[in-house]
C-alpha cells in the first residue's frame, strides 16, 4: 500500500476492511483480526490501523471491548455519511464519494453582504451553482425515505466558471477541476460550522420536515495570495451526516 499520508492511509484501510464486512468476509459477531495482524496485513503502523477501526466505530460497523477484541455489529453503516477531516484529500474522497448534482448554474454579479462575504468588489461575476450531494444509488422516494446528503450552493469566481457552467453530475471535487484546468493551486481551506434549522423550500429538496435541525459547513478555498477560488454552503440533515475532527498538539 502506497504512502500518500496518514489520513489517506487509514482511510484506504478503513474502506477495505468495510468491503470485507460488507461481502461477508468479516461476518456480524465475528470479531476482526487484532490491531498487530492488520497492521502487518496492510504495512502500515498500528495507530493507522486504530484510525480506521475508530472511522469504521463511528459508521456503527463496529465495536470494540477490552479484552474481547473489536466485534463486527452490522454488514453497512447507520448512517448516511461518516466524515473525517484531517487533510486536503479527505475532502478530495468526500466528493468521490458523495457526487454533486447541479439542478442549476448561473452568472450572478455580487453586491452588498454577498460581496462582502466574497472578499471583491461589488459587480465582480461568480458563477452560483445549485444542487444535492448524493451517494450513487441512492433511493429518491418521498418524505422520511433516505435523501440527499445535503443542499449545496458554490461560488465559484468567474474567472473559473468554465468548469461547471452546464449543470451536471461532478463526482470529483469543484476545487479540483479547477485547479487541473487553471493551474491553480488551493493552499489553504478555512471552515465554519454551525446549528440551523432547514426552511420549507430546503426541506422539499432534503425530503425532511421543515424546521427540523441540520449543520450548515461552509468552505472558502483560497489559492496562492490567499485569493478566495470557491466558497461552497452545505446544508446537512440531521441524522445523515456525522463529522469528525482529528486535532494534534504540536511540538
Amino acid at each position: 500500500m502506497t504512502n500518500n499520508g496518514s489520513a489517506s492511509l487509514y482511510l484506504k484501510v478503513a474502506r477495505t476492511l468495510q468491503d470485507r464486512i460488507a461481502t461477508g468476509a468479516h461476518p456480524i459477531g465475528s470479531l476482526l483480526p487484532t490491531e498487530h495482524m492488520l497492521a502487518e496485513e496492510f504495512g502500515v503502523s498500528r495507530q493507522t490501523v486504530r484510525q480506521a477501526i475508530g472511522h469504521l466505530r463511528g459508521m456503527k460497523l463496529l465495536s470494540a471491548r477490552k479484552g474481547v477484541g473489536t466485534r463486527v455489529e452490522a454488514n453497512r453503516p447507520q448512517t448516511s455519511y461518516y466524515h473525517t477531516l484531517q487533510s486536503l484529500q479527505d475532502l478530495f474522497q468526500f466528493a468521490s464519494d458523495a457526487q454533486y448534482r447541479v439542478t442549476s448554474a448561473d452568472m450572478v454579479s455580487v453586491t452588498g453582504k454577498e460581496a462582502e462575504e466574497l472578499g471583491c468588489r461589488p459587480g465582480r461575476q461568480w458563477l452560483r451553482l445549485v444542487g444535492l450531494r448524493e451517494l450513487p444509488g441512492e433511493s429518491r422516494g418521498p418524505l422520511g425515505a433516505d435523501g440527499p446528503l445535503c443542499l449545496t450552493t458554490v461560488m465559484i469566481d468567474g474567472r473559473y466558471a468554465d468548469v461547471a457552467a452546464t449543470p451536471r453530475v461532478h463526482t470529483r471535487a469543484i476545487f479540483a477541476q479547477i485547479e487541473d484546468r487553471f493551474g491553480v493551486s488551493i493552499t489553504e481551506v478555512h471552515q465554519d460550522i454551525e446549528a440551523t434549522l432547514v426552511t420549507e423550500e430546503q426541506a422539499a429538496l432534503l425530503r425532511v420536515e421543515p424546521g427540523s435541525p441540520a449543520l450548515l459547513i461552509t468552505r472558502r478555498y483560497f489559492g496562492s495570495g490567499r485569493t478566495l477560488v470557491d466558497l461552497s454552503r452545505n446544508l446537512h440533515p440531521g441524522g445523515r451526516f456525522r463529522y469528525a475532527m482529528t486535532v494534534r498538539r504540536e511540538g
